[in-house]
């Protein structure tokens, strides 16, 4: 196999350990989940803040019981909420099990139960039951219905996407993709690029440290040609370069320029260092640059809002007519914020403001109205419908500047 060819045979095939602490989220697991529907309301979706800090004041099973509880008193049919109930205890038990083990910052849970027992210990089996865990922590939500909620999930996956990282030394190169909070590395078979000429000349051809160093400027344009190539596959957003010594440096100035672009910096780290090792080394690159990212867009936002442009609004009325319109490039939002708003039967519009008391009917297309508690999350889930983007500011100085503008808001298609 030659060069090209070998180039050509790249896949995007991960291998991992057991230690990750989060979990990668792929597009057929996502679709798996929008394909979920159920006749009657027995789908179970469970989003829980795991973050160290709300641990330590709100234990995980105190704030779960008061969901069970809550749900449990909406449902009516009564067979239908004792195989609730039995789902909310079998997943409760888990919960407590696996206390001490949870990582991440936050968890979902969605199960389907395919038949319980009513009785004793209510036992239950599984048509599906997934679990993912998340970098950032979601609000804590319990869902009983004939669809999945995925709206927090997928606003997650929204906002994280891949970084390609590269650890290099003088004779070896790994791939890693960091995504979701956690590493994991490219199955990429080995291959020496090391020009026939030389091989076939051997040493007594050359001065050995001047063989090396050829050997040594192969090994990288290689490496580079690999880095391309796996980047065009998976479109990482940013780039980090790892490994000792000058190695990094040099690697890097052999990327073309569109791979330079996505390059937030390199690092010292061995090249045998383990999945955890990359993770915890690029994790705060990657956390800095998102940070900086957050902050100017907000600031083009604001700036757009300032000259009264017809590019950003901001507020709960503006935002919400702006969403109808099919505008919103980016809804803009904090983590914990929420307002109740009013919801047309007819038209599915989003109606918000600061008033107590809703319109007689829908301003869109006169239909019946009906109260909604968190209008942001119906918001980001037809923005995400539509093809567009939520940015959940999560930097505390950024949300200051969100603040002032009624934590709501979003950057306009047109």
């Amino acid at each position: 196999m030659n060069e090209k060819e070998y180039l050509e045979s790249l896949t995007l095939d991960l291998i991992g350990d057991d230690e990750r602490g989060y979990d990668f989220i792929t597009d057929a697991g996502v679709q798996l989940l929008k394909e979920l529907q159920t006749e009657e309301p027995r789908i179970l979706s469970l989003y829980l803040d795991i973050s160290p800090e709300r641990i330590q004041h709100e234990p995980v099973p105190i704030r779960y019981r008061h969901l069970v509880e809550k749900v449990a008193e909406s449902i009516e049919d009564k067979e239908n909420r004792r195989m609730f109930q039995a789902v909310a205890d079998n997943i409760g038990a888990m919960l407590l099990n696996e206390y001490n083990l949870m990582r991440g910052k936050g968890l979902v849970i969605f199960a389907v139960p395919e038949k319980y027992s009513p009785k004793g210990h209510r036992e239950v089996k599984y048509e599906t039951m997934v679990r993912y865990h998340l970098p950032a922590p979601p609000k804590d939500d319990l869902q009983w219905g004939v669809l999945p909620v995925l709206t927090p999930l997928l606003v997650q996956i929204d906002e994280n996407e891949p970084t390609g990282v590269i650890l290099v030394d003088r004779q070896r190169a790994r791939y890693f993709v960091y995504y979701m909070g956690e590493a994991a590395e490219y199955s990429v078979m080995e291959f020496d690029p090391t020009p026939q000429k030389t091989r076939a000349l051997g040493y007594g051809a050359h001065n050995h440290e001047q063989w090396l160093e050829e050997k040594y400027k192969a090994h990288l344009r290689h490496a580079v040609l690999v880095a391309d190539r796996l980047n065009q596959l998976a479109d990482w957003k940013w780039m980090a370069v790892g490994g000792t010594d000058q190695t990094p440096e040099d690697f890097v100035d052999r990327l073309p320029k569109h791979l330079k672009q996505k390059l937030l910096g390199t690092f010292q780290i061995d090249v045998d260092a383990n999945y955890n090792q990359v993770r915890d080394e690029v994790a705060p690159i990657v956390h800095q640059a998102e940070v900086q990212e957050e902050r100017a867009f907000l600031e083009r936002w604001i700036g757009e809002l300032e000259r009264r442009g017809d590019r950003a609004v901001f507020g709960l009325a503006d935002t919400t007519f702006a969403l109808q319109q099919g505008r919103i490039d980016t809804l803009i939002t904090q983590p914990y914020f929420e307002h109740k708003g009013w919801q047309c039967q007819d038209c599915g519009g989003l109606i918000a403001d600061l008033m107590d008391e809703p319109p007689s009917h829908c301003p869109y297309c006169g239909g019946e109205l009906v109260t909604v508690p968190d209008i942001v999350t119906l918001a980001a889930a037809q923005t995400l419908e539509h093809g567009g983007h939520v940015e959940v500011v999560r930097d505390e100085e950024n949300q200051k500047l969100l603040e002032k503008y009624g934590n709501f808001g979003a950057y306009l298609r047109f």
